[in-house]
């Protein structure tokens, strides 16, 4: 089993600086074309829009936080004593429609060649907050670290296995998941993630895992899996006990395939090392559905919606329909976002096998130098790992 960073028992915790990615991520735009946000200093600023509402929104703002105006190279430039309050003031000003807002920095001393140069270098707004957050982050590097989320059984409640969840801090406060994710995408190293994500969920298991299935998400930047990192964490497991077959890889709902007939291929490929493959938030609308019958899933998830819709006929209907077709090919079927007793009474009757969600148990640590302590969950027992398909 892995060991936990820094060999320290009980927490997975790990800092990274967001450089990293910088560096590795194969879709960031180069160097020459990232907008600066210049430090807690003086700075000449540049700023406008052809929505003459938000020009008149921004020339406000901007005179309220001016030192001193001066007209250089045909343009108003206004000196503001600190650039990066200044872009807080203004992100904060122009909530929406930030793509319709253009902002060029200067030196305080630049000659007229180059404040000309500047004007034209005109940055957009929202590549600007992406800056900001960039620089913030730079000043307090995120930690990451994991979740362990249950999966029980829902006939009796034993639990089956964990789903690892990544989460971040930056200057002690929380990043959400879909934050998260989304800063990642916005910054171009969602493939870096997707695999930290995995990375860090290995070296956290323990003896608590037992013979328990353990749900890794993959993700499929750019519309496709990077199939080296997924076989890199394969054999990362391997490497640490565990064998393959109690891995998922669960797909998760935020990828958009670019082509969902190579990206089936892929799955195809890992398969064949053994490893189980799930689909999440399947009702969610046509495309999940083809997602399935391409993929072919060892455990299929139904879309949280769903379950929180229950009882009503029209959710009913859907989540019975999704059950008969999973059984039919031999799949596990799991309802996410159990939140009530009652919603997993009535996912019991309708056949779901396994459930997930606050109710059932929350993300949280797991011990990793010992068996889970008396008042956790339970282990997975053998007895509860799945062996084949239910075919």
């Amino acid at each position: 089993m892995g060991a936990s960073e820094g060999g320290q028992p009980g927490t997975v915790d790990t800092s990274f600086d967001d450089g990293l990615f910088d560096h590795t991520a194969p879709n960031r735009p180069s160097g020459d074309s990232l907008p600066t946000i210049p430090a807690n200093d003086p700075v000449l600023v540049f700023a406008g829009s052809d929505d003459p509402a938000l020009a008149k929104l921004v020339d406000q703002m901007t005179l309220a936080c001016a030192s001193s105006l001066d007209i250089r190279s045909d343009v108003l430039w206004t000196e503001v004593p600190n650039g990066v309050a200044y872009v807080k003031q203004l992100l904060e000003t122009v909530p929406e429609r930030r793509d319709l807002v253009r902002v060029a920095f200067a030196a305080p001393g630049a000659t007229v060649d180059e404040l000309a140069r500047s004007s034209l270098m005109a940055a957009n707004l929202d590549l600007l907050a992406d800056a900001l957050e960039r620089h913030l982050l730079s000043l307090n590097p995120p930690t990451y670290h994991v979740r362990y989320q249950p999966l029980l059984s829902l006939a009796d409640r034993s639990v089956v296995g964990f789903e690892s969840l990544i989460r971040a801090e930056a200057g002690g406060q929380p990043i959400d998941a879909e934050s998260l994710i989304a800063r990642a995408t916005r910054g171009g190293w969602t493939a870096e993630l997707d695999h930290l994500g995995r990375t860090l969920a290995l070296q956290g298991v323990g003896p608590w895992l037992g013979e328990g299935l353990l749900f890794l998400n993959v993700m499929a930047p750019g519309g496709l899996f990077d199939i080296e990192a997924i076989n890199r964490s394969i054999d990362q497991a391997i490497e640490d006990g565990l064998d393959p077959d109690q891995l998922v890889l669960e797909a998760v709902e935020r990828n958009r395939y670019l082509d969902l007939d190579a990206a089936a291929a892929q799955i195809a490929e890992l398969r064949e090392r053994g490893v189980r493959i799930a689909v999440d938030d399947v009702g969610d609308g046509f495309s999940s559905l083809r997602v399935v019958s391409l993929f072919k899933p060892d455990v299929v998830k139904i879309a949280g919606h769903l379950v929180a819709a229950l009882p009503t006929p029209e959710a009913t209907a859907v989540v019975a329909a999704i059950v008969t077709m999973a059984h039919d090919t031999g799949a596990w079927v799991v309802a996410e976002n159990i939140e009530t007793e009652e919603q997993a009474r009535k996912l019991t009757s309708m056949g779901v096998d396994w459930g997930q969600g606050l109710h059932l148990g929350p993300p949280s640590k797991r011990d990793t130098s010992a068996l889970a302590a008396p008042d956790a969950l339970p282990s997975a027992e053998a007895a509860f790992r799945p062996q084949q398909t239910r075919r």
